[in-house]
């Protein structure tokens, strides 16, 4: 079909996307995504973009308002990539075309770093566990404190060293309490606020199958991450396998021998 065409298809559906519709907008973003890589390549510039627009608040909690105004912002990021993508094609067509037969003979399939990386709060007798047993499978662990800081601020630390993971473990420990304003009697137990930032931002830039959440008794499970995968953390360990398994079924190269 025509390239010119196919962008078209996404402006078309951008435009009749309702709102807060997030299966089809997850359905829509998957099929930008299919698009850019056979209409740009796989190195396109265009993935990473696609990756950093956000449709949703990223701080929580947050009013109606902020949801909203939040939606319309990626909307409208989304429409401008569109078109964007759509004015390349319409002057440079013939030299994509050439790049990404270029890049076809000379690229392979990317690598696996083999580094996993965990998001963890207070618990460190969990992040422990977790680690070793990331080590276990011959797999390397990124913790961040245990990173040096040469100079960076946190969020710079944090995004070089997550820059080139495989996989995000996210525990959800028992760290924090939290609920309604002036509900003081339902408040619940939940991970720390750094944790759910940064399960988040996983999400985001690396796709809900590559982030798994292990989750601690009795932790509130943020609502608005569907789709995510849950495990709980249980003392018999039987949780080692499963994660295992999430490693596998990513083309990570693990031995489930060793998780038993």
């Amino acid at each position: 079909m025509n390239k010119l065409k196919l962008i078209q298809q996404l402006i078309d559906q951008i435009n009749s996307l309702p709102h807060r519709d997030t299966i089809a907008l997850d359905a829509l973003k998957k099929r930008s995504e299919m698009y850019i890589r056979n209409i740009f390549g796989e190195a396109s510039k265009y993935l990473g973009d696609l990756k950093k627009i956000h449709f949703s608040p990223m701080v929580y909690p947050a009013d109606e308002s902020y949801y909203n105004r939040s939606w319309s912002s990626g909307v409208s990021e989304l429409k401008n990539l569109y078109e964007t993508m759509r004015e390349e094609i319409s002057i440079f067509a013939s030299d994509i075309d050439n790049s990404n037969v270029k890049e076809k003979r000379r690229t392979h399939k990317k690598k696996s770093s083999g580094k996993i990386f965990i998001v963890h709060g207070h618990n460190d007798g969990i992040k422990n566990a977790i680690a070793r047993f990331i080590e276990k499978l011959g797999l390397e662990t990124i913790i961040l404190h245990e990173k040096p800081n040469n100079g960076k601020t946190i969020i710079e630390k944090f995004e070089q060293e997550s820059s080139d993971v495989d996989f995000a473990i996210v525990l959800l420990t028992v760290d924090d309490q939290g609920g309604k304003m002036g509900d003081t009697e339902g408040l619940r137990a939940r991970a720390r606020q750094n944790v759910i930032f940064e399960f988040g931002y996983f999400i985001g830039i690396m796709g809900r199958s590559k982030v798994v959440a292990l989750v601690e008794d009795d932790v509130e499970i943020p609502s608005d991450y569907s789709g995510v995968i849950y495990l709980p953390f249980d003392n018999a360990g039987a949780w080692k396998l499963n994660l295992a398994k999430e490693l596998k079924n990513t083309g990570i190269n693990v031995d489930l021998n060793l998780a038993i």
